[in-house]
């Protein structure tokens, strides 16, 4: 039986393919919700680029017959509805907000409310049936952690050692198994998959020649961190965790000591900017990109601060941190661009970290994945807990889908800082993640 819809701004910015994903449907796309894809389309960050998109989309469908009556995309028909007073709901709701118009537009045509905004979803309950966009959200329970504990007699162990291991227990590529004799728990061995095989974690002989990092790995999940670090055969690296990890701080570590021993070219810093309210914007501030990324840069600056604090505090002449950015810059080191801008680049040669992944969707995630040559190595971290962003969740996000689509190539790896529930940042740090 044919289901109709009716679709909010939110679904299309997020999924600029969503029109395609209704099946044999029936698709009603409120006159509002053109109006809106009009004002965003102005702005100049990831927003107004996917709105312009979808401005694309709706010229595309209006030039094979006005959408006032109707256009087949497929099975689809997609159509349009001026139909946004009702009643009843404009008796309940006294704000007016356009949301309410696309709820009123539901109602009076008996349709299926699709939005990805959480507070509206629990508003239009009272009024019509509602979904969450679920086409682009991840069906696992668990995301994908990196790693596999498991209890086992302590021969295996030393098979693990003796490289006489297969993959018995059905691990991915590049995922870790830390395994813990069953008598005695503090005889542990660490292995990867490797081609199927399990291989023994050498930890003080990872391949950091001619690197000088300038923080040491503090506890195992770091260590595996840095192992698919300086793994070569690994392209791109994310990791998971709560702040105050080392996940920032090891990478920037990692890109920068790569560039100075002139292993790869450039260290590109990138962020997917969120803002709070409008005054965050990056067009809301005067100067350059970078200046107006500038804001949005705190967990890059706190760690290059770490990093050269001898430099910057304990010299003969104090420095700041801002100094020392542009110093890396000038080098011709360093280079941060904010994620919409890297659109129409070819990265190759260079290190290439994104922050704060979890703030992107899945488009946004491709459209950097893309961009990316074999020759570069890509890093992505963030903590799937914390989004910024009211229309994403840890299912569906960016980063969730690049951990989780991912775990089967051999190319790709991932570690969840999920093993030490301290915080790198010491006893107070970690008293606040565990008990407030």
């Amino acid at each position: 039986m044919k289901k109709r819809f009716v679709i909010d701004t939110s679904v299309l910015i997020y999924d600029v393919d969503s029109l395609y994903k209704f099946k044999d449907n029936e698709v009603i796309i409120p006159s509002i919700v053109y109006e809106e894809i009009n004002i965003l389309k102005e702005e100049m960050s990831e927003r107004g680029y996917y709105a312009r998109k979808v401005a694309d989309i709706f010229d595309q469908l209006s030039s094979i017959n006005p959408l006032r009556k109707g256009v087949k995309l497929g099975e689809t028909l997609i159509r349009t509805s001026y139909e946004l007073e009702n009643g009843e709901i404009s008796k309940s709701l006294v704000m007016g907000k356009n949301d309410y118009k696309i709820l009123s537009c539901a109602k009076n045509h008996e349709a299926i409310l699709v939005t990805r905004d959480k507070m509206f979803r629990v508003i239009a309950r009272d009024f019509v049936k509602v979904e969450d966009y679920h086409a682009d959200k991840l069906t696992v329970k668990e995301l994908y952690k990196g790693y596999r504990q498991v209890i086992v007699p302590g021969q295996q162990i030393e098979q693990l050692y003796s490289h006489r291991l297969e993959n018995e227990y059905g691990l991915y590529p590049n995922e870790f198994i830390i395994m813990t004799n069953e008598v005695n728990p503090q005889h542990v061995g660490v292995g990867i998959c490797k081609n199927n095989r399990l291989v023994p974690c050498d930890f003080d002989r990872m391949n950091t020649s001619g690197l000088k990092l300038k923080v040491k790995p503090m506890n195992l999940e770091q260590k595996m961190f840095l192992y698919l670090l300086t793994d070569k055969d690994v392209t791109a690296v994310t990791a998971t965790g709560i702040s105050g990890k080392g996940k920032s701080l090891q990478a920037i570590d990692f890109a920068l000591a790569n560039v100075y021993g002139r292993f790869y070219n450039q260290f590109l810093y990138t962020k997917s900017t969120i803002a709070v309210d409008t005054r965050e914007e990056l067009g809301f501030y005067k100067g350059s990109m970078e200046d107006k990324l500038k804001p949005h840069l705190q967990p890059l600056y706190s760690s290059l601060e770490f990093l050269y604090k001898e430099e910057l505090y304990k010299g003969n002449q104090r420095i700041s941190v801002d100094a020392k950015v542009e110093e890396l810059m000038e080098q011709d080191f360093l280079r941060l661009y904010p994620l919409a801008n890297i659109r129409g680049m070819s990265i190759d040669e260079k290190v290439v970290m994104l922050d704060e992944g979890q703030n992107t969707t899945r488009h946004m995630m491709k459209s950097l994945v893309t961009r990316v040559t074999d020759a570069s190595k890509l890093i992505v971290t963030g903590d799937i807990e914390q989004i910024d962003d009211r229309n994403l969740n840890m299912f569906n996000n960016g980063l969730s889908h690049l951990i989780e689509e991912g775990k089967t190539e051999p190319f790709i790896g991932h570690i969840s800082m999920s093993l030490d529930k301290k915080s790198k940042r010491g006893l107070l740090a970690s008293f606040g993640s565990n008990k407030l």
